[in-house]
């Protein structure tokens, strides 16, 4: 558990670093100098997506029922997607953007139906193991199987 936390708590700070660098001043302000605006805004929505299926495994694994796990999941990276928003906003040569906090929410949205999806499948194929348990039948002596 102490890993997935460090996990997230790691990948908090790169968002919240790239948030507020500040296009061609340091390392990291070249390199967003180099990416184009448009990429930069695409890239909310896979990076919260992530974030919140992170902290709903989180949750998953804390023994958080799925609804549970998948609200404040999406909620936890909207916030987060909010305060980097604002903490971009301080920044020389940002701005903070409320398209951008949309992606990130879509993005957040995106990973709680993938693992919505994922648990109702997999409740789904736990309902269908005794059946297909049932029609297994051990190989009986003297018996070949072709």
């Amino acid at each position: 558990m102490l890993l997935i936390v460090a996990v997230i708590a790691g990948y908090m700070l790169l968002l919240a670093g790239l948030a507020v660098a500040s296009p061609g001043i340091g390392f990291t302000g070249s390199l967003l100098h180099l990416v184009p605006d448009d990429w930069r805004d695409a890239a909310h929505v896979p990076a919260y997506g992530l974030l919140a299926g992170l902290a709903m495994v989180g949750f998953r694994l804390r023994g958080w029922p799925i609804r549970y796990a998948l609200l404040v999941g999406i909620a936890f990276a909207g916030v987060f997607g909010l305060w980097t928003e604002v903490a971009q906003g301080t920044a020389p040569g940002r701005e903070a953007s409320l398209h951008d906090l949309l992606n990130d929410l879509l993005g957040a949205m995106m990973a709680g139906a993938l693992m919505l999806w994922q648990h109702s499948t997999s409740t789904q194929t736990d309902r269908l193991e005794p059946a297909l348990r049932a029609n297994l039948h051990p190989p009986r002596k003297g018996t070949s199987s072709r």
